[in-house]
């Protein structure tokens, strides 16, 4: 009698984990499926200084269409189904706020920076996407979950090798990293604190996890 009581507790169990794996496994391969994008929406991008009072990691971004995150976080929220948040403020940070105030702050005003980015014509580029990725990291007992389009451009580099050229010749002495910042555009996240995720090191391999077509 005992003996029957431990298989089928056994046997109980086998079936929780089986489900649950097949319930991740279901959840990976949907969201490792291309996702689909409006082309034009990937054209249309504003150069934007964020109000100080306002929460985020950019002293610049690049905002894109109003189409552009809706359509992404619509794919998102469908091929999860999970209770997930999209930035109030939706951009592509071009510069980080802590860029900004340990280095670039000794030479520039945000304006000045502004400038430059506008004359690298980062409005007029064709950003490649690369890939839908997540990352993911512990929390307080629970999993939090950042969903971002890597993008690619020379210009944008461009704009940083630049932004450091000028930074030096104006007499900047602190360490200014031109690569060390990826073009992340934010799509979704388990909770709305998304400056928390800055700055965010991109592990291609790992954190890419489907195409943009």
């Amino acid at each position: 009698m005992q003996r029957n009581f431990w298989v089928k507790v056994g046997v109980g169990g086998l079936l929780v984990i089986g489900v649950s794996w097949l319930f991740l496994r279901t959840i990976q391969n949907t969201i490792a499926e291309p996702y689909s994008v409006d082309a034009a929406a990937l054209t249309e991008w504003t150069l934007h200084i964020p109000e100080t009072r306002a929460p985020g990691p950019a002293l610049i971004t690049l905002v894109p269409s109003r189409r552009l995150v809706p359509q992404l976080f619509q794919q998102v929220f469908h091929r999860t189904m999970q209770s997930l948040t999209t930035p109030v403020q939706p951009g592509m940070p071009v510069v980080l706020q802590s860029e900004f105030v340990t280095s670039l702050q000794d030479v520039f005003v945000p304006a000045e920076i502004l400038v430059i980015a506008q004359a690298a014509g980062l409005e007029d580029a064709q950003f490649e996407p690369i890939c839908m990725a997540v990352k993911r990291e512990p929390s307080g007992g629970s999993t939090r979950q950042l969903f971002f389009v890597l993008f690619e451009a020379s210009v944008f580099k461009d704009f940083r090798q630049e932004l450091t050229k000028r930074y030096r010749e104006a007499g900047g002495v602190v360490p200014f990293d031109p690569a060390a910042l990826e073009l992340v555009l934010p799509i979704a996240a388990s909770d709305t604190n998304f400056t928390d995720w800055w700055p965010l090191a991109v592990d291609r391999e790992v954190d890419c996890r489907a195409p943009i077509i």
